[in-house]
């Protein structure tokens, strides 16, 4: 099936159309690179196929400075999107004789998608129920096909299945020999199989024969297997089949059921990787980062754009992908921009040349000595030989004898410490470091960050700003709190 559809007008993508989902925006770079040679120089006229990957392929043809890259399942062969591929340039030629007009032109570019959405059913994509006989198939297709069906002799029925704005032939087949050779036919070219099965009453070998039929003659075919009955069997014979058929991806469903229908509708477009619209709210939030960059919040309303990017990725809607790099990659030069002058600022700020210095106060110095006002020290005499110095035991006295009879007499029980004037070491006087702090800083780094699109908490504040002063060893500024608000955001935010 029809997959995606990407313009390239010279080097630039100007169209994008996403039918079911295939290759994100990264993976369409690199196919970017594949072809860049087919784009600088085009081969006109001639269509070029190439295997991308286990799941898709790409097609792609030039005219003049046109490029249309196709991107399809690896089921379909040239011949088969060939006349796809050809209509779908033809059409554009003619609404778009300038090829830039397709992003200011909405009139003409919804006609585009119009056209675009017709040639995707012409390609009558196939969706095929197959399975032994009685297991619900033919219920299973009256309740998807449309109003209309088409009867092939008398084993087999056609309709058209809608879902997701796009349409498959949808196929049923009645035959009641399991082994019949016309089974091969009406799997070939199958873009999804639907292999559905009585949980009730199963025979291994019918089971293993379709699923070998569907390696064999559609091997690139999606594979969908639906167990009917459910309401038939227990919890413990669904564990037992799961183990004989050797097969972890059964999905377990009643046809009778009042929400069957639903069920397998999202089956099918999880099994195909259909397309899902964006979110409800993602033009609110497209419109919320475009007011946030009003508002001068650049850093902010990157965030936002990011956001929205990957939003548009996951989904593959290509529509704001383009617009939305570029805003990023202008707000971003802006950021660079006022960091350098930022930094310019602060260094003129630490090696700034400081001015001229004004006394309030007369100071006054008094004159050095002169020579002749200097004291000359006595001259120091040197004993020509040493002298003993001879002294009696007695002399060798703390007190002498009239401060022993002078002062009063001191019993050696007396001479105590007096413990209320001992200053415990724990009191004792220390050097302190005042810090200086202002209880408002926390709050305001909080504010300052939150700015920026960034969040810390209040207590985190505190601990980054008391870090800090340790840091710098002198009390906060708000040129500091600033610059803390700007190294923690870039380092969130990277």
């Amino acid at each position: 099936m029809l997959r995606q559809i990407h313009i390239f007008h010279k080097n630039d993508c100007i169209y994008n159309h996403t039918y079911s989902l295939a290759l994100g925006d990264d993976e369409l770079n690199n196919v970017i690179k594949i072809i860049q040679s087919y784009i600088d120089m085009p081969m006109i006229g001639k269509t070029f196929q190439k295997p991308v990957s286990d799941h898709f392929q790409i097609f792609h043809r030039s005219e003049g400075e046109m490029l249309f890259l196709f991107i399809t399942d690896l089921v379909d062969n040239l011949e088969y999107v060939g006349p796809t591929i050809e209509n779908t340039i033809e059409k554009f030629n003619e609404l778009f004789p300038t090829p830039e007009d397709i992003k200011t032109s909405t009139n003409l570019k919804r006609e585009y998608v119009d056209f675009l959405r017709e040639q995707q059913y012409e390609l009558h994509s196939k969706i095929a129920i197959v399975g032994p006989h009685n297991s619900g198939k033919t219920m299973l297709f009256n309740m998807f096909r449309s109003n209309g069906v088409h009867s092939i002799m008398n084993f087999a029925s056609s309709s058209i299945y809608s879902i997701d704005n796009l349409k498959f032939d949808l196929w049923d087949f009645e035959l009641k020999d399991n082994f019949s050779l016309l089974w091969s036919k009406f799997i070939q070219g199958s873009d999804l199989v639907i292999l559905l099965f009585d949980l009730s009453n199963y025979h291994l070998r019918v089971i293993n024969h379709f699923l070998d039929l569907q390696k064999q003659e559609s091997k690139f075919s999606k594979l969908l297997i639906i167990g009917n009955k459910r309401d038939m069997v227990r919890e413990e014979d669904i564990r037992i089949i799961k183990n004989e058929l050797d097969l972890s991806n059964i999905e377990e469903i009643s046809l009778i059921d009042a929400g069957a229908k639903e069920k397998i509708r999202i089956l099918i477009s999880k099994v195909l990787n259909l397309k899902k619209l964006l979110p409800h709210n993602f033009t609110e939030m497209f419109n919320n980062a475009k007011s946030v960059e009003s508002d001068g919040n650049s850093i902010l309303a990157v965030a936002k754009y990011k956001e929205l990017i990957k939003i548009s990725n996951e989904y593959q809607d290509f529509t704001y992908v383009t617009d939305l790099k570029n805003k990023i990659k202008s707000l971003q030069e802006k950021i660079d921009e006022q960091v350098k002058n930022r930094k310019e600022i602060d260094a003129k700020r630490k090696f700034e040349i400081p001015g001229k210095i004004q006394f309030t106060r007369r100071i006054q110095v008094q004159p050095l000595p002169r020579s002749d006002t200097l004291i000359k020290a006595p001259p120091i005499e040197i004993p020509k030989s040493p002298t003993k110095i001879k002294q009696k035991t007695e002399d060798l006295m703390l007190f002498s004898t009239t401060d022993s009879s002078d002062g009063e007499e001191i019993d050696k029980e007396d001479i105590t410490l007096d413990i209320n004037k001992v200053i415990p070491e724990e009191k004792r006087p220390t050097l302190e470091v005042v810090e200086e702090k202002n209880e408002d800083y926390p709050y305001m780094l909080q504010q300052l960050i939150e700015k920026q699109g960034s969040s810390l908490t209040l207590n985190l504040c505190e601990q980054l700003l008391t870090e800090l002063q340790k840091t710098l060893s002198r009390p906060l500024t708000v040129d500091d709190l600033e610059l803390a608000a700007n190294v923690f955001v870039k380092h969130d935010l990277s």
